[in-house]
């Protein structure tokens, strides 16, 4: 590997985690953890969704999801159905306080986000994204 490469992972690896450290402090304010956030965001957007589709989309483990699923059953946030077509899947649906709750907190997301990368050119962070997109196909 040469010197380029090598501070390149080193440069991605220290972005994603003071990325995902200053996330996960932000959302410390919600009371949830970044994986939970995921799920009622995700939810949020796209409806109900199969709980396979929901640990493939926010990228954690069918034995994580079932762990975040659990959670945010409790706070009464989501609720899980056995699909009626299929009895071996299992669908998950915002419940009516896990849609309050996530449409509270999602504008304040983003506008933490927004904050996050203010400093930031609308054409820089088009370039950055379009750079990140390149590399993630070319490590498929």
């Amino acid at each position: 590997m040469d010197n380029v490469n090598l501070k390149l992972v080193v440069a991605v690896a220290r972005t994603y985690n003071n990325l995902f450290f200053q996330i996960e402090k932000s959302l410390q304010e919600f009371d949830l953890n970044i994986s939970e956030f995921g799920v009622l965001e995700m939810l949020y957007h796209k409806g109900d969704q199969p709980v396979q589709k929901v640990a493939e989309k926010i990228l954690v483990t069918s034995g994580t999801i079932t762990y975040v699923i659990n959670k945010l059953e409790k706070k009464e946030f989501v609720v899980r159905r056995k699909c009626n077509k299929d009895k071996r899947v299992y669908y998950v649906s915002l419940t009516e306080k896990g849609k309050d709750y996530i449409s509270h907190i999602f504008p304040k997301h983003k506008d933490f986000l927004d904050n996050l990368f203010k400093d930031l050119d609308e054409e820089s962070k088009t370039q950055l994204l379009e750079n990140l997109i390149q590399l993630r196909n070319v490590l498929k």
